[in-house]
Formats: C-alpha cells, structure tokens, sequence
C-alpha cells in the first residue's frame, strides 16, 4: 500500500495525490491546527465542496453550491467540537478555491481520523429531491452515482489535468485502495451518517452509494461525501439556504460520525470519554 500511495499521480479526468508531497501543514488551509487531543478520533477534516471560481451547482434562485457547502460545514465544525473530543479543521473557512488533490492531501497531513466532504446535488429533474452519502469505488453503483461523480469531479478542468496514464494503471491502483481497511471503514462512516441524515430530511433517502469520486481517492483513511440535497428543486433550494435548515442537517451528520466513533471504540477496546471537550 505504501508504494501504491507513494505513486499515485494524475490520470485522464483523475486527479490523485502523491501523499505529503506538498508538505501541507494544518495551517496552511485552516490556520487553526493545534495539539491533537486524545480520544477515539483526535482530527476530524471537514470539506466545504467547491469554493472560489469554482460555485459548483447553482439552484434556480441563484443559491450557490459552494455557500451551502461552507455554511454547514461550519455548522457542522460546531456541532464535532461539542460531542467528540477530536481537533475540527476544515479545508477552507472562506470562499476560496482548492483543488481536488488539495483537499485530501490537506486531510493526510494532518493525520486525519476521517474526512467528510459536503456537496449539493443537482438534476435535470426539477422534482429530485433527498440525501445521500457516496464512499470511493472504481465503478459506480448506478448511472444516477456515474452522473453525480461525473459533475463533481468537473473541477479538475480548473486544475488543468486532462493528461495521464493509462486507465488500466488506474483501474490497479483503485483495487490496492480498495482493499485497505479505510476503505472498509469508509462504508461504515457512509452508513451511520446516511442512516442519521436521512432521518430529518423532507427528502428520499436516496441510500448508500459508491463512484469514483477524484476528491476521496488520495484519502488514507475512512473518507466519505455526502450530497445533502437537490439545489437544482426549488424547494429544496429553499430549505438548504434556511440557517435552521444548515443546522439541522449538521446535526445529524455528527450524530452519524459520534456512531461511528462508538463503533470504532468497540473495535479496539478503547475507554469511552463521556462528555464533551473541554474548552479553553
């Protein structure tokens, strides 16, 4: 696996990192990175989609992607501090760009426990509505996830890698991601945070699904991203720019991550510590 990271480069529409080779530093992106505390989970990364030139989807009111995506992030930021005992950093804090590679590179860095990329989904369908939450595959679990992957990994056009290797040298390097037991964790993080965010949404729940998604290929430990609506359905469009709404959504996506911080302490015995972390 150490070979198989320590290789990886960018393919035709795919962009994947070669870890540590930037030298990122927690402060580079976020600017707030301390000691780690201990616990179960001592760094949790937090990726507010797009940003920047780039909007991502916009809704038919004009709501842009790439707000939403910072603002529950945010919100989220709050919710992790008060119910785990992990550092919360986010890869930006403004409205900035980042590559792809920047943000999972970013997460390997500072030795991250999990990452959580926040998206909005889209659709030509004016009526799609509901959540769901993606963890890495070669091959997408249906056209709908081929499409979804398709649109958020656009961005590399702005990263100026259309270049590259082979897909079956691809294809190689995917399967050695694939077997790590991140990867493995990464379905049960999909699952407690799916499970817990489709419980207080209006929308479907549209389940668990799995595509080649550029910004979780670098990643090197349990990585997920979650699309947490439809900007492009008026209505939901609405609720996703309400403030309530934001938190609402936050919530439950910790809630999913404190899940799967209990899992993981069952796993390997750990002590449980009640309570939140204390502030200073």
């Amino acid at each position: 696996m150490r070979r198989t990271v320590r290789y990886l480069a960018p393919f035709a529409c795919f962009l994947i990192l070669t870890v540590g080779a930037r030298g990122f530093s927690a402060d580079t992106l976020d600017g707030r990175a301390g000691p780690a505390p201990e616990g179960a989970m001592k760094t949790i990364v937090i990726d507010p989609g797009h940003g920047g030139e780039d909007t991502g989807a916009i809704g038919p009111r004009g709501v842009k992607e790439k707000d939403i995506t910072l603002a529950v992030a945010r919100e989220l930021e709050r919710e992790l501090t008060n119910k785990t005992q992990a550092r919360i950093l986010l890869t930006r804090t403004f409205d900035t760009y980042l590559s792809l590679e920047d943000r999972s590179e970013f997460a390997n860095s500072v030795s991250a426990d999990i990452f959580i990329s926040i998206h909005v989904n889209a659709a030509p369908r004016k009526g799609a509505s509901g959540v769901e939450t993606f963890f890495l595959s070669f091959e997408a679990s249906d056209d709908e996830a081929r499409e979804v992957a398709a649109f958020e990994n656009n961005v590399v056009r702005l990263d100026g890698t259309m270049d590259g290797a082979p897909m079956d040298d691809l294809k190689a390097i995917l399967w050695d991601l694939t077997q790590t037991e991140a990867h493995h964790e990464s379905s049960k993080l999909a699952e407690t945070i799916q499970q817990s965010l489709s419980g207080v949404t209006n929308g479907d729940n549209r389940g668990i699904k799995q595509a080649p998604f550029i910004v979780l290929f670098g990643a090197t430990m349990p990585a997920v991203l979650v699309e947490i609506g439809f900007i492009s359905n008026p209505a939901e469009e609405k609720r996703l720019a309400n403030g309530k709404t934001q938190k609402t959504i936050a919530r439950a996506i910790s809630d999913g991550v404190v899940e799967f911080e209990k899992l993981l302490i069952k796993r390997v015995g750990l002590v449980e510590v009640e309570g939140p972390r204390e502030k200073n």
